[in-house]
């Protein structure tokens, strides 16, 4: 279930039927046409709107459509940062991963909840798995002069020392240093809590890969612990087909492996950070995997840092409200709600 704790959005309400009229602005000021329809409205948004990557694609428009769109997007909510209100417990804490620069930024906030907001949140469960790296998390440089500029002490970390026995010219990306998401995770973990972040348990892949061309994986989760005891367990998601770009783990597979190997206690409050503009469809993503497996008594609330401040951010906005549509359209009836209860710009 979704929290209905004070500030929600309405879970009876869809993002259709609680933004129909900024939706419809955005729609004309981008000259797309509008429908009724659900469905014809998420297939105009998506022929205009999707692209392969979190639905990012290039649109053409003045530099006054665009101001007025990003005002639009962030009256929809698409924007802000997502806090939990103060002083919330929480029994556990899941974070869905991505590139770096969101990696750390969730873990921070992580402690930002805590230190700043009184929030308790419990052992913290990282979701990520297998994308190889790509250009955009950085190349192994870069890796290590963000480590270094931590903290110089990262670089002898057992860890990071062990990454570095593989060859970074290897002809198979799988095989490099900080190869895959999982491998970054754990990396961007280090420059959050420093050296004093122990590898304690972990549990090991079985089976074979999941997809032809992707190896199979070794490991399913890996445990740490900061030095302050926090407990961070990592999970390994496995490629899965997409209908929108190559094969990876997606917000769905990595909530149905969570559900499997590392499920949270019955009636569980669980707090999941994400980041604008993917908050409010990341948590309807997993609400639904949580249902379909029965495990509707988990309370789920949102939290999230505000979309990133960069010459695509619109285009990020409406691929993602082009999933919405999609997910409002083939969902029907199957609503969430995202706490609004403290938001910051």
């Amino acid at each position: 279930m979704i929290t209905d704790s004070p500030g929600c959005i309405p879970a009876a309400r869809g993002f259709v039927e609680r933004h129909r009229h900024g939706l419809r602005a955005l729609f004309g000021v981008l000259n797309v046409p509008w429908y009724d329809g659900a469905e014809q409205l998420a297939a105009a948004a998506a022929r205009h709107w999707l692209g392969p990557e979190h639905g990012r694609t290039i649109i053409s428009c003045t530099p006054a459509q665009r101001a007025r769109a990003l005002e639009l997007v962030g009256e929809v909510g698409l924007l802000e940062a997502t806090w939990p209100q103060a002083g919330t417990a929480f029994d556990e804490t899941d974070i869905v991963a991505g590139l770096w620069s969101a990696n750390e930024g969730r873990l921070r906030l992580v402690r930002r909840l805590h230190d700043e907001h009184g929030c308790r949140t419990g052992p913290v469960k990282l979701w990520c798995g297998q994308r190889v790296r790509e250009e955009r998390d950085g190349s192994v440089d870069d890796i290590l002069g963000r480590l270094a500029a931590a903290d110089p002490r990262l670089l002898r970390h057992p860890w990071v020392r062990a990454e570095l026995t593989r060859d970074p010219l290897d002809r198979d990306p799988w095989q490099r240093p900080f190869a895959t998401e999982y491998e970054l995770a754990i990396a961007a973990a280090l420059t959050v809590f420093g050296p004093g972040l122990t590898l304690t348990d972990r549990r090991l892949a079985t089976g074979p890969a999941t997809l032809s061309g992707i190896p199979r994986r070794t490991v399913l989760w890996q445990e740490l612990r900061t030095a302050d005891g926090l407990a961070l367990t990592v999970l390994n998601a496995a490629a899965r087909h997409r209908p929108q770009g190559p094969p990876r783990h997606t917000t769905a597979s990595c909530a149905e492996e969570w559900l499997a190997h590392l499920p949270p206690a019955v009636g569980a409050r669980v707090l999941i950070i994400s980041g604008n503009p993917h908050t409010e469809r990341t948590l309807g993503d997993i609400a639904r995997v949580a249902r379909c497996a029965g495990r509707d008594d988990v309370i789920l609330q949102a939290a999230g840092n505000g979309a990133p401040d960069r010459p695509w951010r619109l285009e990020l906005c409406l691929g993602e409200i082009a999933r919405l549509l999609h997910n409002d359209a083939a969902h029907a009836g199957v609503t969430f709600a995202v706490s609004a209860a403290a938001r910051r710009a």
